[in-house]
């Protein structure tokens, strides 16, 4: 982590940046949602599967063909993470919007109303950090925002779904953190940016580093009593495709 980017973590309390060194069985139950909780992410103690709604919304005004391509990628992220998490985790439904934040650009996310949003879409363009792409905890529609570019990669946004997804209790950062901040190199974690298997770190392969203490599996297991981890890393079947609602404002 470079030194301006631990300084805007300090600004901005709980800001969490990151970027990509590297590139680039269906349950039939309703999403599940703590009482008084978001939609958007995984409240601490949830019971899977959690499904999750997500509001995506384009700072710009786009064609509908952008929109759908990206729902075309979140489908691909929703395997992805379906896979990650063993089958506990995925998309239920995405809402797309577009026009929301005209004229913005990603750095200025302090000066914008994100109270309607879970993710914002900025052109490649518009797009100048924090990092590739970026996870704040505290903003919002639930206290989770991440900003990205539309040309994201599949593992990227991987990468940010570790920092987006749960609501942890350890010291160190509430939710999943940048593992390569500090060394050694942890080769088994997608938060190290290495994506072969893609999977996160659990106790046997995780290599221990000053600012994280044990594995990613270890805490979201501590938070979320009622996941498991077989250590398969892959669901034993896809998920289905969210349904996708398309807002295109004129």
């Amino acid at each position: 982590m470079t030194r301006l980017r631990r300084l805007a973590t300090i600004l901005l309390a709980a800001a969490l940046t990151s970027c990509d060194r590297g590139g680039g069985h269906d349950h039939n139950s309703g999403p599940t949602v703590v009482p008084g909780g978001p939609e958007a992410f995984a409240k601490a103690g949830s019971t899977p599967p959690v499904i999750l709604t997500i509001n995506i919304a384009f700072a710009e005004n786009v064609p509908m063909a952008s929109m759908q391509a990206f729902a075309a990628k979140m489908e691909m992220a929703n395997g992805s993470l379906w896979n990650v998490t063993e089958g506990q985790v995925r998309i239920g439904k995405l809402r797309i919007s577009d026009n929301a934040h005209p004229g913005s650009t990603s750095d200025q996310y302090n000066q914008l109303d994100l109270s309607q949003d879970d993710i914002v879409v900025w052109a490649p363009g518009a797009f100048n950090g924090p990092g590739i792409a970026y996870v704040l905890v505290g903003s919002g529609r639930f206290g989770h925002f991440m900003g990205v570019p539309s040309n994201i990669a599949n593992t990227t946004m991987l990468h940010e779904f570790g920092h987006f997804l749960f609501e942890l209790s350890w010291t160190i950062a509430p939710v999943l953190i940048d593992e390569y901040d500090d060394p050694p190199t942890d080769v088994a974690c997608l938060m190290e940016l290495t994506y072969t298997p893609l999977r996160w770190c659990s106790q046997p392969n995780h290599q221990d580093q000053p600012g994280q203490p044990h594995s990613c599996w270890t805490q979201i297991l501590l938070d979320y009593p009622d996941f498991a981890y077989a250590g398969t890393d892959t669901a034993p079947a896809p998920p289905p495709a969210p349904t996708v609602e398309f807002t295109d404002v004129p």
